[in-house]
C-alpha cells in the first residue's frame, strides 16, 4: 500500500492507493448501493477558501453548477447533501449492536459525487476535507511515519480557517452573501487576495497492507 502527497494550484491531496478497494476496514463498510464506496460518506461542504481556489483555477462554472443544486447555498459556504438510506439504517440499529467508537449511520451515507467507478470530481474540485481524509486503519498502519502528514493536514486546516474568515470579512464589508447575491459574491471572491499555502515536501509511505488484511 502506498500513501503519497500531491499539491497543485494551492490544493493538497493525500492519496492512498487502496482507497475504495480496501476490505475489513470499519470506515469502508457500506450498506449503500455502492459497495466499494470506501470512506465517501462525507456530504461535501465548500468553505470560502475552497470556493476561492476553484475560482482561481478557472472553474467558476463549477460553483454555478453547485449553486443550481436545490437548498445547498448558505451565506458563506455551499453544502451538498448526499444520500442517507434511513430505512435500512433504522432496521440495522434494531438488529445490531452499536459500535462504541464509530457512528454506524455512516455505513448508510453516500456522497452525491460518488459513482461505481469512484469520485466523478477531479481533486481540484473537491473541498479540502475530502482531499485530506484518511481512515483510522490507514493511520494505524502508517504509525509514526504519518506524523509529518498529520502536521501538514493540521497546517492546511489552520490556513483554511484563518483565510476563510478573511474572505468572509470581504463579503461582509460589501454586504454580500452567497445565498443572497451569488454573482456579486463570486466577483468579490475573484478579486480578493488569497496568499498561497506553503506545502511541505512529504515522502511516500509504503505500508505492508497484506499483514493487516489477512489478520482482520
Amino acid at each position: 500500500m502506498l500513501l503519497s502527497y500531491k499539491f497543485s494550484n494551492n490544493i493538497p491531496l493525500f492519496k492512498c492507493d487502496i482507497c475504495g478497494n480496501c476490505s475489513n476496514f470499519v470506515e469502508s463498510t457500506s450498506y449503500t448501493n455502492i459497495k466499494n464506496r470506501g470512506c465517501c460518506w462525507y456530504f461535501p461542504k465548500y468553505n470560502l477558501v475552497d470556493i476561492k481556489n476553484i475560482i482561481n483555477n478557472g472553474n467558476m462554472d463549477f460553483i454555478y453548477y453547485l449553486s443550481s443544486i436545490p437548498n445547498c447555498v448558505e451565506s458563506y459556504d455551499i453544502r451538498v447533501k448526499g444520500i442517507f438510506f434511513k430505512n435500512q439504517y433504522d432496521n440495522y440499529t434494531e438488529n445490531n449492536i452499536k459500535y462504541s467508537d464509530f457512528d454506524s449511520s455512516l455505513f448508510f451515507r453516500l456522497c452525491p459525487f460518488l459513482k461505481k467507478d469512484g469520485c466523478k470530481l477531479s481533486f481540484s474540485l473537491r473541498p479540502h476535507p475530502c482531499n485530506l481524509y484518511l481512515c483510522r486503519e490507514v493511520l494505524q498502519l502508517a504509525g509514526k511515519e504519518y506524523h509529518m502528514y498529520s502536521q501538514e493536514r493540521k497546517d492546511y486546516y489552520a490556513y483554511c480557517n484563518y483565510f476563510n474568515e478573511c474572505l468572509k470579512e470581504d463579503l461582509k464589508s460589501n454586504n454580500a452573501t452567497l445565498s443572497d447575491n451569488l454573482e456579486e459574491s463570486l466577483d468579490i471572491l475573484n478579486s480578493s487576495t488569497l496568499p498561497p499555502f506553503q506545502p511541505r515536501k512529504l515522502h511516500n509511505i509504503y505500508i505492508d497492507y497484506s499483514t493487516y488484511h489477512h489478520s482482520a
